[in-house]
């Protein structure tokens, strides 16, 4: 017998993806549901943000804006309430707020600009700008300047006083930024109160706002109408103006019939 037949005949391997493979329990590929994958990742990927377009900016509150109304303890300062703890983290913001928020900017490559009373304090301001840097957003650009309400409106509903400051800061915030040509506010406060209450350099501004529900936060629809109005910048004619503020007027004084004032904190228009 010879050394070659003595020796062991050596065995082929095993194709794992042929007939009787390793693998042979897994399904066949499906390229329908690898092409479905494939577009789901696409569309949940972070898209970049257009470069900053100055001549466009967002007005922003946050309280019903991004962070639903209730949700934390607040106290009163001038008016206006603001949150009791110094610092808010990623998850006390609405997610889906501030992807509402990320699709404006992606769209019209608008500046943030804060206008809320989070701008109050530096560690309110840094806790807004770390959770937007953590979505994807850029950082904020600036701030309204902050005013004192106006005495003639200290018998008004606190709704008015608030809601007519915040339209003259960002009035203000304007006239030092000429470069500005479309902006919009997005706020839970309706701004026919201000209107209504308008003194002379004070733009209108509810043509201009997007009136959030305080507790739905900033909606997909929500983002939409922000983005028509930076991309249209609606501007008013003398006649247009005057029909404007009789409707706020109209509508300031529905409102207050519809939730009049029974005490300080009780009932008026913050109430609705």
């Amino acid at each position: 017998m010879s050394s070659a037949s003595s020796k062991r005949k050596r065995e082929e391997p095993l194709d794992p993806f042929g007939p009787g493979g390793l693998y042979d329990f897994l399904p066949a590929p499906d390229p329908e549901k690898e092409a479905a994958a494939l577009a789901a990742a696409k569309a949940n990927e972070i898209k970049p943000l257009p470069e900053e377009d100055k001549s466009r900016v967002i007005f922003l509150d946050i309280d019903g804006v991004l962070l639903s109304a209730g949700s934390i303890e607040t106290i009163c300062i001038d008016g206006a309430f603001m949150p009791v703890r110094a610092k808010l983290v990623d998850h006390d913001f609405s997610a889906a707020a501030m992807n509402n928020l990320r699709d404006i900017v992606l769209k019209t490559g608008a500046a943030i600009v804060l206008s809320s009373e989070w701008r109050r304090t530096e560690s309110m301001k840094d806790s807004i700008g770390m959770a937007c840097r953590q979505k994807g957003l850029p950082q904020l650009g600036g701030c309204t300047p902050i005013f004192k309400p106006r005495p003639d409106l200290a018998q008004q509903d606190p709704g008015i006083i608030w809601c007519e400051r915040r339209a003259r800061e960002i009035g203000q915030y304007l006239r030092l930024h000429p470069e500005v040509k479309s902006w919009v506010a997005l706020d839970d406060l309706d701004f026919n109160w201000a209107d209504a209450s308008r003194e002379h350099g004070t733009p209108l501004i509810k043509h201009r706002s997007v009136h959030t529900d305080a507790q739905r936060c900033l909606t997909s629809d929500d983002a939409v109408e922000a983005v028509r109005i930076l991309l249209e910048a609606p501007t008013l004619s003398e006649e247009q103006v005057i029909q404007a503020i009789e409707m706020s007027k109209h509508a300031t004084q529905t409102a207050l019939m519809a939730c009049p004032q029974k005490g300080p904190g009780v009932g008026g228009l913050l109430s609705l």
